[in-house]
């Protein structure tokens, strides 16, 4: 019987091969790559830790004051020289037209908050970055370097001043404007061939689209 292996979990396995020959490596386990896949997506994805948080806080709030307000109605209390039951009283007396508009903005204002939190546990939210493919371990970028890196490549074909062109990345696409000076040509179809070698470089996920724009209006150096 063999010894047991006591490597830890995610690192490869190569077995071995004849002399002279390539060895051999095994893929990692899928426990090891659902792990890294978790990660990315954490690192990725933004977390809703602080609108759970709001709504906690304004649930207990509101259901401090509700059995607050209760206990002392029970206890013939009052609330800061405030009877709870002579603004109930007062309530009801008002006019009808007036109790309306009262309850019809009240119950506005409480389906919007109740629809931002609801959009907002139920669309996507994401980190400004991007994961990189690797077969070994999980790679996030930043959009932030992803554009200067494109910005860079289209200024390296183009011989653009430094501050001549500006990137920035969405989800899916990467823009990049150039801007030269009144009366340079640049070249957008080498800029953007530069830029999606860039981007292949990188093999960003989501797949990422290159669109390189000139600024119609140059500018002027001094």
């Amino acid at each position: 019987m063999s010894p047991a292996d006591t490597r830890p979990a995610g690192t490869s396995d190569v077995s071995s091969a004849a002399p002279g020959s390539e060895p051999v490596t095994k893929a990692p386990p899928a426990d090891a790559d659902r792990f890294l896949r978790r990660i990315v997506r954490r690192e990725t994805s933004a977390s809703r830790t602080p609108s759970v948080v709001v709504a906690m806080v304004l649930l207990l709030v509101v259901a401090a004051a509700v059995g607050t307000a209760s206990v002392v109605a029970l206890l013939d209390e009052r609330i800061a020289g405030i009877d709870p039951r002579s603004v109930v009283d007062a309530a009801v007396r008002a006019p009808a037209g007036l109790v309306d508009a009262v309850v019809v903005v009240v119950g506005a204002a409480i389906a919007l908050v109740g629809l931002w939190f609801l959009l907002h546990g139920v669309l996507p939210a994401r980190r400004p970055r991007h994961a990189v493919r690797s077969a070994r371990l999980g790679v996030v970028v930043d959009d932030e370097v992803l554009a200067s890196a494109a910005a860079r490549a289209a200024r390296s074909v183009t011989r653009l001043a430094p501050d001549a062109a500006v990137g920035s990345v969405g989800r899916r696409t990467l823009d990049v404007v150039l801007l030269p000076a009144s009366g340079v040509d640049v070249a957008a179809v080498a800029a953007t061939e530069a830029v999606e070698r860039e981007l292949a470089a990188v093999d960003a996920v989501p797949l990422l689209t290159a669109r390189v724009r000139v600024r119609s209006t140059g500018r002027i150096d001094g």
